[in-house]
């Protein structure tokens, strides 16, 4: 199964998609969902939360992770950690940012930061 959540902006979709099992080897699985190509997942990547935002942009942040079906209710809590981690990330950066601009703001004229000609 692949769990995949999305939130973009106040919304939070998650879907859950059946990948059939073509193929079981000693290190990975070759797997394949209803339409599209064959995907190769080494098992030491099953049950683990992949981050599929590749910068954050327009409120869009994404997640997914394969694993059998009886833990999609425990893939889902981890996808929802690993997002709200990275909101947190987020936030904390950008409290950053606003403090550096208060601080700039505050201080001497821009004028002076300039480099003179």
């Amino acid at each position: 199964m692949k769990v995949s959540a999305e939130i973009e902006k106040d919304e939070y979709e998650i879907k859950v998609s059946h990948w059939r099992l073509l193929l079981e080897t000693s290190r990975y699985y070759e797997i394949k969902p209803e339409n599209g190509p064959v995907k190769r997942i080494y098992k030491e990547k099953l049950n683990t939360v992949v981050d599929e935002t590749k910068s954050y942009t327009n409120g869009i942040m994404t997640c997914s992770a394969f694993c059998i079906e009886e833990q999609v209710g425990e893939m889902h809590i981890k996808i929802l950690q690993s997002l709200q981690s990275k909101v947190n990330t987020y936030m904390n950066e950008l409290q950053l940012n606003q403090r550096a601009i208060e601080h700039l703001s505050s201080g001497p004229p821009a004028k002076s930061l300039l480099p003179e000609l």
